[in-house]
């Protein structure tokens, strides 16, 4: 194969699995939306769901960032940042893959900005939960200690919620 056929050939798969991932993105990033109205909104069934989703999407971007990686490799390349932006650079004829390259690292970073906020929202209502919890059991400063056993011990006595 001429050099001129081996830049073609690997632009193309190079285009065709960052077409594929920004796809990708994109549906995740739908799905992490969802997730977070769901959280908002405290409906289970429709969270259920968007992590479905959300868990098929990462799969899918792993095996085309195997893709990627392999791609790399078979080019002799280090996988990392600067080495694929110089091959990004180096397969790009007309700007296109330089991009292509650039939406799709736009889209993986607010896919990962979203995935975070929906990760603090959880530990919000999981903090909310806990202290309602506490006022129920009427501890409502009480911490949540661990045994040696790996238990969850408590400092106090509980009242059933009956005799409240």
């Amino acid at each position: 194969m001429s050099n001129s056929a081996a830049l073609q050939q690997r632009r193309t798969q190079l285009q065709e699995i960052l077409t594929q991932t920004q796809r990708s993105c994109e549906r995740l990033r739908n799905a992490l939306s969802d997730e977070r109205d769901a959280l908002r909104s405290n409906d289970t069934v429709q969270l259920d769901a968007a992590v479905g989703r959300k868990k098929l999407h990462l799969a899918d971007l792993e095996k085309l960032e195997q893709r990627r990686r392999a791609l790399l490799a078979a080019c002799k390349l280090k996988d990392d940042l600067p080495a694929m932006q110089r091959f990004v650079t180096s397969s790009d004829a007309d700007g296109s893959l330089t991009k292509l390259w650039q939406a799709t690292m736009e889209l993986v970073a607010e896919c990962r900005d979203t995935n975070n906020t929906n990760g603090a929202i959880i530990a919000a209502q999981r903090q909310h939960n806990s202290k309602t919890l506490g006022v129920l059991r009427d501890q409502p400063e009480a911490p949540e200690t661990y045994g040696p056993e790996g238990k969850t011990e408590t400092t106090g006595q509980y009242r059933a919620l009956a005799e409240v």
